[in-house]
């Protein structure tokens, strides 16, 4: 019994280090450059890039491989402290999204196939009858 509490001790002290560094050279007017992440994990090297979140996808990765839940500690090359989620189960549902209505922002992440076939759903034409609008549901009756 005491072997399995020290177990999920050890467990939870673990910490997942995450270090991110921009590759300047994709950066271009229009675009923020690209961000390479890397982390090690029991002897596995994880890495991601992304323009907005690499750290969250090799989170997706760690959940992915079924690693343990831990608190994951961001790193950023020239920043001084982290970014710490308390929980990189957590941190792999989100990503940072920027659109032209709305500034950078935290968002739920979904893959890229259902984003793409949720965006087609909401384009596509809908099926049923449509009547035109000059078509009365039901005639009008006159007060005279």
């Amino acid at each position: 019994m005491a072997d399995k509490a020290l177990g999920a001790k050890q467990r939870r002290a673990m910490t997942i280090t995450v270090h991110q560094r921009p590759v300047e050279a994709t950066h271009s007017a229009n675009k923020s450059c690209k961000w390479v992440a890397e982390a090690i994990v029991n002897g596995r090297t994880y890495t991601a890039t992304s323009r907005m979140a690499p750290a969250n996808e090799i989170a997706r990765e760690l959940v992915a491989d079924g690693v343990p839940d831990a608190p994951m500690h961001i790193y950023t090359l020239g920043l001084k402290g982290a970014l710490v989620w308390r929980s990189f189960y957590r941190a792999a549902g989100y990503t940072i999204e920027e659109t032209a209505t709305k500034p950078v922002h935290m968002v739920r992440w979904e893959s890229s196939e259902a984003r793409a076939a949720r965006i087609t759903a909401t384009l596509a034409p809908k099926q049923g009858v449509k009547g035109s609008a000059a078509t009365r549901v039901a005639p009008e009756h006159s007060a005279a």
